[in-house]
């Protein structure tokens, strides 16, 4: 049976549950799982493994790389063990979360990995302010998620305008978004808006647990 064994109010995400089942440790937030350990037999088919495949395939040489959101750093850990010399600089705007991630998740165990607490938007747009710069990631991740519910700002021009510019010429962006029936028109419409920013647009949907699919969007820089 599934066992809360630690819960925590957070300012942004409100409650935030640490649920233990089995060998799987999970973060639920809003009833939606947003990370689980990654050594938990399901992780690597689910939508964190899925994102690491698409990396392997488009960025096999990868030596850096820009997540946005962090959650347990379920992805940050299978990018280390897949690109071990690669650079990870993670962005999260909640200490709760990475206080979590540090606790349950073995988030410092993760190497040359980096992990900021700050808004993603304003370290995209003053990069210079945190000691990165502009057009210097050969891959950027996308996750940023407030429960279920993916952030308006997220959807705006300036935020994507701000992510492809912290990409190199011809870097990878990808961006996670939750693929359910009441999310799929406004997912749709976000595919079609990103076409206008990044070049070869492709998509690849993640079958999750019950209801719960997820769809990366990648494109080129």
């Amino acid at each position: 049976m599934p066992k809360i064994i630690y819960s925590a109010d957070s300012e942004i995400n409100e409650r935030i549950d640490v649920v233990q089942v089995g060998k799987t440790r999970k973060i639920k937030v809003d009833d939606i799982e947003q990370s689980l350990n990654w050594d938990s037999p399901s992780a690597k088919r689910l939508v964190w493994g899925r994102a690491v495949e698409v990396l392997k395939e488009e960025a096999p040489g990868l030596k850096n790389i820009l997540v946005l959101g962090l959650g347990g750093a379920t992805v940050q850990h299978y990018i280390s063990q897949e690109f071990p010399e690669a650079k990870i600089t993670s962005v999260d705007i909640d200490p709760a979360m990475v206080e979590i991630a540090k606790n349950y998740f073995n988030l410092e165990s993760i190497k040359n990995h980096r992990v900021l607490v700050a808004d993603a938007c304003r370290v995209i747009v003053e990069p210079e302010n945190f000691e990165m710069q502009k057009r210097s990631f050969q891959a950027i991740y996308v996750d940023i998620f407030v429960g279920s519910q993916y952030p308006d700002l997220g959807k705006s021009g300036n935020f994507v305008a701000a992510v492809k510019e912290m990409a190199m010429p011809g870097g990878l962006v990808i961006f996670n978004r939750i693929y359910t029936e009441n999310h799929q028109d406004d997912v749709n419409n976000f595919i079609d808006f990103i076409e206008g920013f990044l070049k070869d647009v492709e998509t690849k949907v993640v079958a999750g647990y019950t209801n719960s699919d997820n769809i990366l969007i990648y494109g080129r820089a």
